[in-house]
């Protein structure tokens, strides 16, 4: 008979050295996993089988009890399969190495609400593991997403420039930003890792002017050529580009509703040791890095539901808030920073 008070061992026929030392990261410092605790680890076919091996691995020897779910790879914002959902919902810590991102589902929201910590790890490949921002100090830089969550909060109006030509205004008025410190240590918290960052749901009928997007997008990767959004009255009129814009307006007109492009996120990244490398859940939370989003944002204080949620990266933004200069080409005001600003 086995006796169940003996620790769950697991055991992998893969040597997965190489990938341990940013799987032990993100499961001690990022979802701070604790001896007995249920950790559903949900990934899809998509994705390397090595990831969730290193991150079951390590579950197992911080003495909680891992869950490795494959389902097939899903669109983000795309609900899971039910049988997924009731996993989810029963976990204490959920790690979710998938293709599409899962925070924008009810399915994770329900399971916040049960209790469940999400640190989603979306597009995750093997060397996000092996180098790059999972390597950060987050406790450390934890305060930097919420100070400027808290300042964004605060305003208005934005305004974002850069100097390859993006100009885009939006109204914030009454809504709350979040911050992404790339930990979740609290019952019900979520984050995604190695992402840190601010983002926050504009008001969706107030976007105007245009966002050249030189450094990534959902779905595309790393831009060869930058990519033009133009904005009126909250929605993108217009995809201006070459061979990835193509991309990006068939993923828009597949979507078969207006509502994939409005314009749902507004988000500034400030993890210094992120690399732009086509795997958004690191690219949108680089340091000196600013992001818009098209699709859902019903999830995180917006009115839109959509069926994905696709965004698109820019380098050395200046973020204007109120008349106010909160970052200027990349780098945000020291006061902000440090949780001084007045």
């Amino acid at each position: 008979m086995n006796d169940r008070r003996q620790p769950f061992s697991f055991q992998s026929p893969d040597n997965l050295d190489d990938l341990i030392p940013g799987a032990r990261r993100i499961a001690a410092i990022c979802a701070g996993i604790k001896a007995g605790e249920q950790v559903v680890i949900l990934t899809d076919t998509a994705r390397s089988p090595r990831i969730a091996a290193a991150l079951a691995r390590v579950t197992a020897e911080l003495g909680a009890i891992p869950l490795v779910t494959t389902m097939p790879p899903l669109p983000s914002g795309t609900e899971p399969p039910a049988p997924v959902a009731v996993a989810l919902a029963a976990a204490d810590v959920i790690l979710a190495p998938t293709s599409g991102a899962i925070y924008h589902t009810a399915a994770i929201r329900r399971a916040a609400e049960a209790g469940a910590r999400l640190v989603s790890l979306t597009e995750f490949t093997e060397d996000v593991l092996r180098t790059g921002g999972v390597f950060a100090d987050f406790p450390r830089l934890a305060p930097r997403a919420r100070q400027l969550a808290a300042r964004l909060t605060e305003a208005n109006t934005a305004r974002v420039t850069t100097s390859a030509g993006t100009d885009l205004t939006v109204r914030l008025d009454g809504r709350a930003a979040i911050p992404i410190t790339g930990l979740a240590l609290e019952p019900g918290d979520r984050s995604a890792c190695p992402d840190i960052e601010a983002f926050i749901a504009p008001l969706e009928s107030s976007a105007e002017g245009v966002v050249v997007v030189d450094a990534s997008a959902s779905f595309v990767g790393v831009l060869d050529e930058p990519i033009r959004l133009i904005f009126q009255g909250g929605r993108a009129v217009a995809v201006e580009g070459g061979p990835a814009a193509r991309q990006v307006r068939d993923f828009l007109a597949q979507a078969g509703t207006p509502a994939a492009y409005i314009l749902a996120e507004l988000a500034f990244g400030l993890n210094p040791a992120g690399i732009i490398r086509g795997v958004i859940v690191e690219d949108e939370g680089v340091a000196g890095t600013g992001h818009v989003a098209l699709g859902s944002n019903n999830f995180f204080g917006g009115n839109n539901v959509a069926p994905l949620h696709m965004d698109f990266v820019y380098h050395d933004p200046t973020l204007i808030l109120d008349g106010r200069v909160i970052i200027r080409e990349g780098e945000p005001d020291a006061a902000v920073i440090d949780g001084q600003a007045s």
